[in-house]
């Protein structure tokens, strides 16, 4: 029996096209932040420079399910020497219509230097969104993955990306 290149063709760009759909990667949602008061360090007390950080900050997103909404929240960061290592992060994000909770359950940052200077810091960092309503009720119960890296005046960009 013969198969017809129609059939054969009509397959191919069918299992093509379906294998293409399930290997898009999502878009990252981009949030533009910055910190807020100067944060609290507190010396662990084992070794110079090994602290805890409290660090408040705010956010204001832009695409995807959370356009426009505004966040907050704080990170505690285990300090050593200029590198850092998440404790735990919780924070609220919200417009009108939605309402989104979320953990940060890792995560790492280090500073970034050129010609000796401390410019600034990137780092990555995992969680949760534990509670979402509303337009964005299709985020609960999600894991994200997230990139960010200081900006300019202060601020900072945090480009997430929902797990599958």
């Amino acid at each position: 029996m013969r198969t017809s290149p129609v059939v054969v063709t009509a397959f191919a760009a069918l299992t093509l096209s379906s294998s293409a759909c399930l290997a898009q990667t999502p878009t990252p949602m981009r949030s533009t932040c910055q910190g807020f008061g100067i944060p609290a360090q507190e010396p662990v007390g084992d070794r110079e420079g090994h602290v805890i950080s409290v660090a408040p900050y705010s956010c204001v997103s832009q695409g995807g399910v959370l356009d426009g909404a505004v966040a907050s929240g704080t990170n505690y960061w285990e300090l050593d020497k200029g590198a850092g290592l998440t404790v735990v992060g919780t924070g609220v994000i919200r417009k009108p219509g939605m309402l989104v909770l979320y953990t940060v359950t890792s995560g790492n940052y280090a500073l970034t230097t050129a010609d000796g200077k401390v410019t600034g810091f990137a780092g990555t960092a995992k969680g949760t969104y534990t509670t979402a309503t509303g337009s964005a009720a299709s985020l609960a119960g999600k894991a994200y993955t997230a990139r960010f890296r200081s900006s300019d005046r202060g601020q900072f960009v945090i480009e997430t990306t929902v797990d599958p």
